[in-house]
Order: structure tokens, then sequence, then C-alpha cells
């Protein structure tokens, strides 16, 4: 580690204590995370990311197929809401925590939505929740697990922290590190 130009660990034994001490984080790049979920995660986290992912296509076939029964065609605005909220739902964009904040009203609108007789666009809020929730639990599934393997394997450690897959941010100080193609410490 000590090869890593203004890296403030001297061993991959020192970087690990300060992260499970909370003195330091690794941070991850969501893209990563979700491929090397997809290549080497197992049992339950790779469940549970399967299973938001079919409940999404479940819940907008199942908004398409009430929208036909039931001659509400309004239920199929369903379908680009979840576009719309799983574009972003994506804790690496840049407004997320206002995004988070705008969903939290969009569940307080189905409430008062429901609670007034409006039950289709209430569905469609619901829909909105649906996606950012489920969107949201997946990333952050794949992205302790990869953090977890990062913190316990020095060589992917350090290749992540090359290809700028990963960083580092010393909570003392605040200073992030960043290296490979968005090298910001050169």
């Amino acid at each position: 580690m000590s090869d890593i130009p203004g890296f403030p660990y001297e061993s991959f034994a020192e970087l690990q204590q300060a992260a499970s001490s909370r003195k330091a984080n690794i941070g991850v790049d969501p893209l990563a995370a979700a491929e090397w979920s997809a290549e080497h995660a197992a049992g339950a986290a790779r469940i549970a990311v399967s299973l938001l992912s079919v409940l999404l296509v479940i819940a907008g076939a199942a908004a398409l197929v009430a929208a036909v029964v039931t001659h509400d065609y309004l239920l199929m605005a369903a379908v680009p809401v979840m576009a719309v909220a799983f574009y972003f739902s994506n804790p690496g964009y840049k407004y997320h925590k206002q995004v988070t904040v705008a969903v939290a009203a969009v569940v307080a609108v189905f409430v008062d939505m429901i609670v007034n007789g409006f039950v289709t666009p209430a569905i469609i809020a619901a829909y909105a929740a649906l996606t950012f929730a489920a969107v949201r639990a997946a990333g952050m599934l794949t992205n302790s697990a990869f953090r977890r393997h990062l913190l316990s394997d020095e060589s992917s450690f350090l290749e992540a922290f090359r290809a700028g897959a990963c960083s580092l941010r010393d909570n003392k100080t605040e200073q992030v590190y960043i290296h490979g193609p968005l090298d910001q410490n050169e």
C-alpha cells in the first residue's frame, strides 16, 4: 500500500483496522459493485437482488394487465413512472439526497390520494416509490457485499482502487483518496 502516492495507510491490516473502527470508509462505484455481485455474489444477497429485479418486472406487467382488465388505461402510466424512478434511484446520481426526499413526499402524497379516493394516481405513486425502494435496496446489498469483499482481500482492494472502482475516506480529516481513471491525488 505504501506504493500508492499519498495513501494514508502503510499496510492492508492498518486499512482494515481503520475501517472496522470507523476511522475510514470504503466507497464503491455502484456499477463496479453490481458487476462484481453479478459474477461473485452468492447466498441470500444474490437471491434478494434477483427477487427485487423480478418484483419490478412483475409489478410492471401487473400494471399493464390491470389497465386492460379494468379499462383504467391511466394505470399504464405506471410503467414509464417506474422507468423514471429507476433512473433517479441510482445512489450515485448527483441529486440522490433530493430524490430521496422527493420519494418520501411521494409516499405522503400516496396516502393523501388514497384517503381522498384518487385510487389510480395513488397506485401510480406507489409504483414510483416501490421502484425507488427496490433499486436502492438492491444497490445497498451489492455495494455492501462488494465493500466487504474489498476489505477482506488486499489484491482485490488494490485492483479496485487502482481502477477507480473504490475510494477511501478518512473520517477524521474528511480527506477522500481516489486513484485510477478519476485520480485526484496526483
